[in-house]
């Protein structure tokens, strides 16, 4: 059964095949983005338990790329720096090379965007890290580097060189760096004694909100302009203006660029104020997100057409977006090739695999949807829901759980509990068992936050905190208990406490009362 997740197992090392000598040895990973660079130039290595154990036999630093496959600028990293003969050449000379993908390896991308931004205040893929080769600890790092200097920013080879530089010449300073860092990734525990005010946060959060609309174009703020589906359901439960400016925004959604007319599916932002061009990709995620906000200002405003608009999203996922095997891509790319003629319509691909937190918000989205052709799906759909962010091998069992080898994360099992109660009711059984399992494992008391234990001392959040709605969220739309629930919010608070417009997930987390 999908579900029996109390039977734990324990870590067990990755083994590192053995590898023909001119096969790659990215060639088996389970990540096609990954396999996709297996004919770099690159000597890319992946990251397993073998290799990084391999990386500490050696005295070289170690470069880690973290990208994802969606982001045009790890694109543009790949195609451009990594394939310059002389860059590679000293790439491979220099450093031992790693390379991640991001979706899948969402503890060692969210490690990766703690450091740049608690370390060195950068946010946004893809990231280079650079690691000590005796304690693989980072002493160094970056986001989206050109590949030679543009507009006063470093280019890859001047900030891959300084690292190098640091290392070979004082290695001293670079433990020191790397420590440094490590106190600084460390979240500092909640202050319980400090005063709290909810209500005159999220008060002062609506009124922002609702100054920032777009009167002319609908939405919030200007370009590029975002679906906010989170923002728009907060919205909905604030007083009547806010209430208006939620359904205006959702009305923008469906009367613009960003709803492909061709098949119903919503693309994840537009780089104009007008909604009039869509940037090329749509996620699974963001439609399951989108047709809940959709149904909710639908009820509100009793449009059918608002609610018409979410129903073609969900079936925009099963028509487009559903495997043979009945999975699921992560997303449709209509840039993956170069389309110099905006009236014409790009080539869409299927890329990756949808997590289960995405997953979860779908069958959800179908159980609301209201239609009883789709919420016959919800069921079907969840019974498939895979807790891991890795395929599985042929004949592994389907029973997970947090000490599993391929280590699913708090997000997945809280996106998985809230499809369970969504479709079988709060007092469902094994959702209590999966949240039982999921707080002992995954949350921090101290901090308030829903950790991954790939790196010990560092309280972090797995996936990456710019995953929209975040584990926190998840668990307060779940319904946690009153202490978790607490801790949470005041977690929250504390992130948003000098945001003038926060983000729309925290704010819906936050106005939920379970």
């Amino acid at each position: 059964m999908l579900f029996r997740i109390l039977s734990l197992c324990a870590w067990a090392l990755l083994p590192l095949a053995a590898f023909a000598a001119d096969k790659s040895p990215l060639a088996d990973a389970p990540s096609a983005f990954v396999r996709d660079q297996a004919t770099s130039s690159v000597h890319w290595q992946p990251w397993t338990d073998a290799v990084l154990a391999q990386a500490k036999q050696q005295t070289k630093p170690v470069y880690v790329f973290v990208g994802a496959p969606l982001s045009e600028l790890t694109r543009a990293t790949i195609n451009q720096t990594f394939t310059s003969e002389k860059t590679v050449a000293w790439l491979n000379e220099s450093f031992f090379c790693i390379f991640v993908d991001a979706d899948v390896k969402p503890a060692v991308a969210a490690y990766a965007l703690h450091f740049i931004a608690s370390v060195k205040q950068l946010k946004g893929s893809p990231i280079h890290l650079w690691l000590t080769p005796d304690t693989l600890q980072p002493y160094d790092g970056a986001n989206y580097l050109p590949p030679s200097e543009e507009w006063g920013k470093a280019g890859f080879l001047k900030a891959a060189r300084s690292a190098l530089d640091t290392w070979k010449n004082e290695p001293a300073r670079a433990h020191a760096q790397a420590e440094e860092a490590i106190s600084m990734m460390k979240l500092p525990p909640l202050d319980l004694k400090a005063k709290i005010d909810l209500t005159a946060k999220l008060e002062a959060a609506t009124k922002a909100w609702v100054a920032a609309v777009d009167v002319k174009n609908g939405g919030f703020g200007t370009a590029p302009k975002r679906p906010e589906p989170e923002l728009i359901r907060f919205l909905l439960t604030r007083d009547q203006a806010a209430k208006d400016a939620a359904i205006n925004a959702a009305r923008a959604l469906v009367k613009g660029a960003l709803r492909d007319p061709v098949d119903g599916g919503f693309y994840r932002r537009c780089i104009d104020d007008e909604w009039k061009e869509p940037y090329f990709q749509k996620t699974l995620a963001d439609q399951a997100r989108i047709a809940l906000a959709l149904f909710e200002a639908a009820a509100a405003a009793k449009d059918n057409k608002l609610r018409a608009a979410g129903i073609g999203a969900l079936d925009f996922v099963l028509k487009e977006l559903r495997n043979p095997d009945s999975t699921f891509a992560a997303a449709l790319d209509g840039t993956l090739e170069e389309n110099p003629d905006p009236a014409k319509r790009p080539k869409f691909v299927k890329v990756g695999s949808a997590t289960a937190t995405a997953w979860g918000l779908f069958v959800v989205a179908l159980q609301q949807s209201g239609e009883k052709r789709l919420q016959k799906l919800a069921g079907e759909v969840m019974n498939k829901i895979p807790l891991t962010r890795e395929p599985a091998a042929e004949n592994e069992s389907r029973s997970f759980s947090p000490d599993s080898k391929r280590f699913p994360f708090a997000a997945d099992f809280l996106g998985t509990i809230l499809a369970l109660r969504t479709v079988h009711g709060k007092e469902d059984e094994v959702s209590k068992q999966m949240l039982t399992v999921t707080n002992d494992h995954y949350f921090n008391t101290a901090s308030g936050v829903y950790l991954t234990g790939l790196f010990p001392g560092i309280a972090m959040r797995a996936p990456a905190s710019s995953e929209s709605p975040s584990a926190e969220v998840l668990a307060l739309l779940i319904g946690v208990d009153q202490m978790t629930a607490d801790l949470i919010r005041r977690n929250l608070y504390n992130a948003i406490e000098y945001d003038e417009l926060p983000p729309g997930d925290i704010l819906l987390g936050l106005a939920t009362n379970r």
